[in-house]
């Protein structure tokens, strides 16, 4: 019974986290690599750390087809209409 007890208080905490997610970081390049699996990972900023990555083992680089994220819209202060 104590068990079962600590198994769900371990099992609230670890997924009641009141934290915000990390938004996930947006790469403008995607190498996709030449082998059976035909993996795409969008992780590079510049065109060369794909060129890089895909020169020694195979692939080729593209642009994120991704669309970018949009940046949040700015508070803007309330003004009254008439004036």
């Amino acid at each position: 019974m104590r068990m079962t007890l600590l198994v769900l208080a371990a099992a609230a905490v670890l997924m009641g986290d009141a934290r915000p997610s990390a938004a996930h970081a947006w790469y403008p390049w995607c190498a996709q690599y030449a082998d059976q699996s035909a993996i795409t990972s969008c992780l590079f900023s510049t065109f060369d750390q794909c060129l890089a990555t895909v020169r020694g083992i195979g692939g080729t680089c593209v642009q994120n087809w991704h669309p970018a994220p949009i940046e949040p819209r700015r508070e803007r202060r309330w003004k009254p209409f008439y004036r």
